[in-house]
């Protein structure tokens, strides 16, 4: 028998390694408690439900390493957000904060130059 445990232990600190993504932040996308991993990695018999959130976290197919694991516990992506705005005006918003931004910084260099001047 495999454990399971282990096994994930393995997965995640090699993509940790890889990608320097700590385990906390990897816990949180699987939607866990920072602490939590470190209790399932002990469990010998862990839920494939688990393991596929982390792999879902992570980007890792699981049934190549539990074979037995199933379909029904593959990778589901998440679907991807729209955020109403197309890549046009996206690019025109961020020109217009970035011209703000530079009038400001302008301003602020202004004043801090009569300031100092005097």
């Amino acid at each position: 028998m495999q454990h399971r445990g282990e096994i994930l232990k393995k997965v995640v600190y090699d993509y940790k390694e890889k990608t320097g993504v700590t385990i906390q932040a990897i816990a949180t996308k699987a939607g866990y408690d920072q602490s939590t991993p470190y209790r399932h990695f002990e469990v010998e018999e862990l839920s494939y439900h688990i393991i596929r959130k982390y792999g879902t976290a992570i980007g890792h197919d699981f049934r190549e390493d539990f074979p037995d694991m199933g379909d029904e516990f593959m990778i589901v992506s998440e679907p991807k957000q729209s955020y109403g705005m197309s890549l046009d005006q996206c690019m025109e918003q961020k020109e217009l904060w970035q011209r703000k931004y530079i009038e400001l910084l302008e301003k602020h260099n202004a004043l801090l130059s009569e300031r100092l001047n005097g």
